[in-house]
């Protein structure tokens, strides 16, 4: 398409969307990867090395009301990865 005086020219979009994926799983980020390159998608390795919720000393008073956390979704036992919406601002 030619580009007209003072038109910015076109970036990708921002990534609306990150999917994370399960540490280890090579053949399914690879596909990922290639099924969206041309979306606005960020995909990135899930970071974490083991499972938080353990605690290596014992806890006195719980100061939360109730668990935040969630079970994860099923995408990431049956596929290896979840999928995130990204916040405005956010990178």
């Amino acid at each position: 398409m030619p580009k007209t005086k003072g038109e910015e020219p076109q970036s990708p979009a921002e990534p609306v969307v990150e999917i994370i994926v399960r540490r280890g799983a090579l053949r399914r980020f690879d596909k990922l990867q290639k099924t969206t390159t041309d979306l606005p998608v960020k995909l990135s390795w899930d970071r974490r090395l083991h499972d938080r919720r353990r605690s290596s000393s014992a806890i006195e008073r719980e100061q939360r009301q109730e668990d935040r956390r969630r079970n994860p979704p099923f995408t990431w036992e049956v596929a290896d990865f979840v999928v995130v919406e990204i916040a405005p601002g956010r990178d």
